[in-house]
């Protein structure tokens, strides 16, 4: 039920992080995991089918929007389809498309723009109604309005819902506006750990400093 910031330099390992909690990479020491199980004690399909991921390198299928957002669950009812379309601030361009939600998309998403894959990106990781959402960098190509609205979305997600939402962002808005924690990582190890109050606390400190300054070094 929390939702969860990781922040970190280019090369600090965020991203690996996220791949090591769905198992695209496993671990060589030590262990990952989810509700107290060590996810390699988990059978692949029960670990992922829990996992939503949205991320900055979307990938989209060659398939109908439609088909795109209802990914994996191919019974989904148009109406399930259209509201989390819209939770995701997509169900506008989509109807705008030259035939709506049974418009054509190219693989990888050939025909939309950045920001519009990612908005179906988020769309069909909503729809897979899991118990933990994993955002890698998944607003960055979004116009700070429909960011602040999808974050909104997050929020209330987090408090109705008990999703627990990991999100890898370098955006201080995104950290104050729906994380409880944050976790700052350095060369692969957690450099800080804790209560997004606590971390930011000290305006001098060297993570305040990387982070919200004019130019941030990362």
């Amino acid at each position: 039920g929390e939702t969860v910031a990781i922040m970190g330099p280019t090369g600090s390992g965020k991203t690996t992080l996220i791949n090591l909690i769905s198992r695209m990479y496993d671990t060589t020491s030590g262990k990952v995991s989810v509700d107290g199980v060590n996810v390699k004690m988990l059978k692949l399909e029960q670990l992922r089918k829990n996992i939503g991921v949205a991320s900055q390198d979307v990938l989209l299928f060659s398939d109908t929007i439609d088909g795109n957002i209802a990914f994996g669950r191919s019974d989904m009812p148009e109406e399930e389809v259209y509201k989390y379309a819209t939770l995701a601030a997509a169900d506008d361009f989509i109807r705008k498309t030259s035939d709506g939600y049974d418009t054509i998309i190219g693989e990888r998403g050939v025909g939309l723009s950045g920001g519009q894959k990612q908005r179906v990106a988020i769309a069909r990781a909503l729809a897979a109604e899991t118990k933990y959402l994993l955002c890698d960098e998944a607003t960055s190509a979004l116009d700070p309005d429909t960011t602040r609205s999808i974050l909104e979305l997050m929020k209330k997600i987090n408090e109705t819902m008990g999703v627990t939402i990991v999100v890898i962002t370098h955006e201080m808005k995104v950290i104050n506006s729906i994380c409880d924690r944050v976790a700052v990582l350095d060369k692969s190890r957690v450099a800080e750990l804790g209560a997004v109050s606590e971390v930011f606390a000290n305006p001098q400190s060297d993570i305040c400093l990387l982070y919200t300054s004019p130019s941030p070094r990362d």
